[in-house]
């Protein structure tokens, strides 16, 4: 991978960049919407979320590792997931369209037609992982951080225009939504090119990516209950004011487990990559250690402006989300660690230990709500997925310790060492782009 130092900067910039347009855009939600119209969102965006979290079959990662371990085959692999891709984003949109009315309460079931509606534009959120995982195996990381920043800012404009036609409302917005989707892939399956219709696939493809994404998919199954139980068992125990709370502290909360976004998905590259099992053992640890201190970074500057941001940017009617925010943020930050150490063994083709930490993740968060919330409601619900978080990540690196049989030394990184190894990163990633642009300015002051 050339220019390594720059992808995993530019990468986490588009991570930083899409936190700032996220909580910019979830403030402008909840200011249009207010308390239970951002609930309604919330209870409308969580079925369409529900397809994107289970339908794609872990298929993306199955994707990036065979085109990165087959380069020469990579149009025929791109063909098979992207085909594969938008059978189950149809069956999936289909089926929880009609599935998701027997799931609703009598408080919130007026909410079934935008749902079902919402729903079946939703197939793109089942193509687009796959897009980017074709790209991201050939090293085109640029453009997936700049379809995601164009996702990001584009939700911002579209608040904007449903605020000055005064058509905001929660099914708007989360049409809004899918409508932004839907031409993220078309822009992203043209970049790729004709070879998605075109390139003929042998049925042997097909069942190899199958398979292996079938693979994949048991510790993503794992983590998508353990993701998506959150919303689960607020709509069927909350009000729908204490979803909006809950919903505005996620706003500022999820993007904290992005901050380590770019760690995960390039050193799943790197790692699928490497042909030497103790060299991609050794890019685990490192990868692992270096997050922890961004993490660690972000967290302690974030967590200060967790009070204003709210108090000022979701307004006052929202200030009971501050506590829960709190507990949010950490949660977060925790998932985000998990799933950058989980990558990187899948990377190895380890999925036990995904598959023991985001169960163990899942059955911990379902005990302390059942304990938490009927008392703490939103609150209580914020302590125990921080509790069930908590407890997954350690057995996750319980489980990387035995799998990799490595000291737990290799695997913690808040120590001076790996602080200075990032700074010298850093410093020579700007020092090489003064280079580049001095060497640019003298061939342009000749010409």
């Amino acid at each position: 991978m050339k220019n390594k130092v720059w992808v995993y900067f530019s990468t986490s910039g588009t991570s930083l960049v899409c936190v700032v347009l996220g909580c910019i855009s979830g403030i402008l939600a909840a200011r249009l919407l207010k308390v239970e119209g951002r609930g309604e969102l919330a209870a409308i965006a969580y079925f369409p979320g529900l397809i994107a979290a289970f339908f794609p079959l872990a298929l993306p990662q199955a994707l990036t590792f065979f085109v990165t371990k087959e380069p020469h085959r990579k149009e025929e692999i791109a063909a098979a997931g992207f085909r594969i891709s938008l059978l189950l984003g149809i069956v999936g949109a289909v089926a929880i369209a009609f599935l998701s009315r027997y799931t609703l309460t009598a408080e919130n079931r007026y909410l079934a037609k935008s749902i079902a509606i919402v729903c079946l534009m939703a197939p793109a959120m089942v193509i687009n992982p796959h897009l980017y995982a074709i790209h991201r195996g050939v090293h085109r990381f640029s453009l997936v951080n700049g379809l995601l920043i164009f996702l990001a800012a584009g939700y911002i404009l579209l608040l904007g225009v449903l605020w000055l036609t005064n058509t905001a409302s929660a099914f708007s917005v989360a049409v809004s939504m899918q409508c932004l989707q839907i031409t993220v892939a078309i822009i992203s399956a043209r970049c790729i090119g004709s070879c998605l219709f075109k390139t003929r696939v042998e049925w042997s493809t097909y069942k190899l990516c199958l398979l292996q994404g079938l693979k994949f998919w048991l510790p993503a199954l794992a983590l998508t209950l353990f993701v998506i139980s959150d919303r689960a068992i607020l709509i069927r125990t909350t009000t729908l004011k204490q979803m909006g709370y809950y919903a505005a502290a996620f706003a500022v909360g999820f993007p904290f487990s992005l901050v380590s976004e770019g760690f995960a998905q390039i050193g799943f590259v790197e790692i699928s990559g490497a042909h030497n099992g103790q060299i991609a053992s050794d890019l685990l640890a490192r990868r692992f250690q270096m997050v922890q201190v961004v993490v660690l970074c972000a967290v302690l500057a974030g967590l200060p402006l967790i009070h204003p941001a709210i108090r000022y940017g979701f307004g006052k009617e929202f200030i009971a989300a501050v506590p829960v925010a709190y507990f949010v943020v950490i949660a977060m930050a925790l998932r985000g660690l998990s799933w950058t150490l989980e990558c990187g063994l899948r990377a190895k083709n380890l999925i036990r230990p995904g598959i023991a930490a985001n169960l163990m993740s899942f059955g911990f968060l379902v005990f302390f709500a059942a304990l938490l919330v009927p008392s703490g409601n939103a609150k209580g619900f914020g302590i125990a997925l921080l509790l069930a978080q908590s407890s997954g990540l350690a057995v996750m690196v319980v489980a990387a310790k035995r799998s990799l049989r490595i000291p737990f030394s290799q695997l913690y990184g808040i120590r001076p060492a790996i602080a200075a190894a990032l700074s010298r990163n850093l410093v020579s990633l700007i020092k090489s782009r003064e280079t580049n642009a001095h060497s640019y300015n003298t061939a342009t002051s000749q010409l």
